[in-house]
């Protein structure tokens, strides 16, 4: 196994440790792949998890350039987007309870945990790798990973080589796109690198759409990161981070494409045409993100330590009209929805100086957690409720009440809703090697969460004019307790607290790279409160508990030229979390635990250099994954009713398959090099095939995603010489309507969009 650096030059010069963790074989899919998956470096061919990890070369050749593209790479995977909020499944695992509760699957960018799910979805630039760990994470990456983790790790400053890579993307819907990373070597022993990224595009909508009578708004993404290393001494490396997101677009914009009885009855029609999209809120989306970081590693003798800090802040502005229409009937308006997110974790590892470093590996950590986010405020618009002018011309005198009930007035519900979480974990992770074939790890982790309604109140405001204020000098209403899921009321504040084991043998019976491993772990996710509320008290939910068992193998085939991945696993999941979104629940959104549920499945991942002694360059890469994820017991679930499309709280969708989840997800992708001289040329295409799935737990037809195929393409060119490439590409070159988002409400389904055929041209140089 590979140890970490001993020094702090040693980690300059190691394969990895500053400069690249891959080495490119003859083509973007094959590669040699070191990860941090056990927080210390190894290669992947060691580790005994269900892992795939992804150099920049390897994203390129997939054509993936953010987190949302990694479905098409990573089988059992599912990032999508509803109402300005990403939803990540992995293997039938995750969460429709997005907004004050956390991710199920884990999402870190060089060390920070993102639970902020509006900031995940960012530009791959100036990445150095990305990591997908299947299944759960609770040790090592401890806080909420019950599902899985990402893990995107940029390039950190080199001592020894300035160098610049530019490039410019345009492409259809008017994109232009540049992106710059530089290092700069300032002495031998501090560096600093800088990337930054600009897009900027029109919305992939038909350029009829309207929201509120106009156009469709630009799509604008910004984004740059400054890192600087520092190693004052030979054992001590220090790094200090700053990173700024910026984007903006047309807000959390759908439509109803199938409205229910309700919408019916209130005269809400359908589309024409999916992509046309007409409502008669104008929509805004403005999310921002900054963090502050530093990691600092001290080489000590048998052990490294590594202590890293991050204070981040987020923010996201944006409306949603409710009922996706041009009809005026009910819309959010969220003006505030900060986040506030401080954290520091110590880790312990040891390394290869260690008495016993060949037979036994130890990690051990101290994450601290805390956090402050929720709508500050949100706004809740139902119908054109104004007075009529004849009841208002004669009210209008009257004291106090006279200016609030003027004529014209507009009435909106505003509400106030944070929820503040402080967390602490305790992990320790030992790995004995008995002999060269078989290994035993043994892992645990004490995590103890306070979690509360930190701010929950509501107003009323007539036009500007705030009642609250005007009346009671304050808040119309002030919730200070919570209801369970039977309504009755509980504490504001909650712990969650426990010890999750893990326990993994892996076996290498041959000679070559060929391993076998099985795990047992078990994985909490904490409880959550939904402080949103209008006229019952804020929601709580219990947490989330669940116990994995994963066989899998990983092994090279025909000399070397194939690679295997292939694992089967079986998930519990007690209490898991969900959301639902009915106006009659409380307000709008509102919490509750499924009793039960299951996942299943297996899932595999080939690369293959094919004939390399015939053909020279040629790749595939086939994945897929198989799926049985259901709800094993959910009665008296809050939903709309198949049959009459009515919230009702008293549905039983014991049975049902689990939401976001298709029976079958993957992957068949081919690369061709050709070197001729000083030129490169490199031809790819990948087709990704989904099954389909449903977005609601009912199972309801009017909320599935039908089956569906994506078809995408690349011919690169380079002069190696000069380090000068041009790359072409397309992406849904069939050209297929699917959606990457949909919220259930009572006027039926508010459906996203995903983007049709894109098409491109990318030009880079490297110096």
């Amino acid at each position: 196994d590979a140890a970490a650096p001993a020094t702090a030059a040693e980690a300059e010069a190691t394969p990895g440790a500053a400069e690249t963790t891959t080495k490119r074989r003859k083509s973007g899919i094959i590669e040699e792949v070191i990860v941090t998956a056990q927080k210390r470096e190894e290669s992947l061919t060691d580790v005994p998890i269900s892992i795939q990890a992804f150099s920049p070369e390897a994203l390129a050749a997939r054509g993936i350039d953010n987190q949302i593209g990694l479905s098409r790479a990573v089988p059992g995977l599912d990032v999508g987007s509803q109402a300005g909020y990403a939803t990540i499944f992995l293997r039938g695992i995750g969460t429709e309870a997005f907004l004050t509760a956390d991710p199920s699957i884990a999402s870190y960018v060089d060390g920070v945990y993102f639970p902020f799910s509006p900031t995940f979805v960012s530009d791959f630039s100036g990445v150095k790798q990305v990591e997908v760990l299947k299944g759960p994470q609770g040790t090592l990456f401890g806080r909420n990973a019950v599902g899985g983790a990402i893990s995107v790790t940029s390039y950190a400053p080199s001592f020894t080589e300035a160098n610049t890579d530019v490039d410019l993307t345009i492409g259809n819907f008017a994109l232009v796109k540049p992106r710059i990373y530089s290092n700069f070597p300032i002495t031998d022993n501090f560096a600093l690198n800088f990337s930054a990224y600009y897009s900027q595009s029109d919305s992939n909508l038909s350029k009829d759409s309207r929201t509120g009578g106009e156009p469709l708004r630009k799509q604008i993404d910004e984004g740059v990161r400054v890192r600087s290393r520092w190693a004052p001494i030979e054992d001590l490396d220090i790094q200090f981070g700053f990173t700024r997101t910026r984007n903006q677009n047309n807000g959390a914009i759908g439509q109803n494409l199938n409205p229910s009885p309700l919408g019916r009855l209130l005269l809400i029609q359908p589309p024409d045409d999916p992509r046309n999209v007409q409502v008669n809120t104008r929509l805004y989306g403005i999310s921002e993100t900054s963090v502050i970081s530093t990691t600092n590693t001290f080489y000590a003798p048998w052990l490294d330590v590594k202590l890293l800090a991050s204070k981040q802040k987020n923010s996201l502005l944006y409306n949603y009209d409710f009922d996706g229409s041009t009809r005026p009937y009910v819309s959010f308006d969220v003006p505030g929805h900060p986040a506030d997110i401080t954290q520091g974790e110590l880790q312990l590892i040891s390394n290869k100086s260690q008495p016993f470093a060949d037979v036994l590996d130890v990690t051990a950590g101290v994450f601290m957690f805390h956090n402050i986010q929720g709508f500050n405020p949100v706004q809740l618009e139902v119908g054109d409720l104004v007075i009529p002018p004849v009841l208002g011309n004669l009210l209008q005198d009257l004291p106090v009440v006279g200016p609030i009930l003027a004529p014209g007035r507009a009435y909106r519900v505003q509400a106030q809703a944070q929820v503040k979480t402080f967390s602490a974990g305790y992990y320790l992770q030992t790995t004995a090697r008995f002999t060269d074939w078989i290994a035993l790890t043994l892992g645990a982790r004490y995590q103890r969460e306070d979690r509360g309604v930190h701010r929950s109140t509501v107003n009323l405001l007539a036009g500007t004019t705030n009642l609250g204020e005007a009346l009671v000098g304050g808040p119309l209403l002030t919730y200070n307790q919570a209801r369970d899921d039977q309504g009755n009321l509980v504490p504001n504040r909650s712990t969650t607290h426990g010890l999750s084991p893990k326990v993994t043998i892996d076996i290498h019976p041959f000679q070559d790279e060929t391993l076998l491993f099985a795990s047992f772990q078990r994985a909490k996710k904490a409880h959550a409160y939904n402080a949103f509320a209008v006229y019952l008290p804020p929601q709580y939910i219990r947490p989330e508990d669940t116990t994995a068992y994963e066989i899998g193998l990983r092994t090279p085939l025909f000399n070397g030229t194939t690679r295997l991945n292939l694992a089967g696993f079986y998930y519990r999941i007690k209490d898991l979390q969900t959301q639902y979104v009915s106006l009659i629940s409380g307000g709008a959104l509102a919490f509750e635990n499924a009793p039960l549920a299951t996942s299943k499945g297996v899932d595999f991942d080939i690369t293959s250099e094919l004939f390399p002694e015939t053909i020279e360059g040629f790749a595939v890469s086939l994945n897929g994954a198989y799926l049985d994820a259901k709800f094993g017991s959910y009665p008296n679930a809050a939903g709309y009713d198949p049959q009459t499309g009515l919230f009702s709280p008293n549905n039983d969708f014991s049975g049902n398959r689990q939401t976001r989840t298709p029976k079958f997800s993957g992957t068949i992708a081919f690369t061709k090099l050709w070197t001729l001289g000083n030129n490169e040329v490199e031809l790819g295409a990948d087709y990704y095939r989904n099954t389909g799935f449903f977005y609601s737990a009912s199972n309801d037809p009017n909320y599935e995603q039908s089956g569906y195929g994506l078809l995408g393409a690349f011919l690169r060119y380079e002069f190696v010489p000069w380090k000068v490439q041009v790359r072409t590409y397309g992406k849904n070159l069939l050209n297929k309507t699917y959606t990457q988002g949909v919220i259930s409400t009572d006027f039926g389904g508010v459906f996203s969009i995903a983007a049709p055929r894109e098409f491109g041209v990318t030009l880079s140089w490297k110096f």
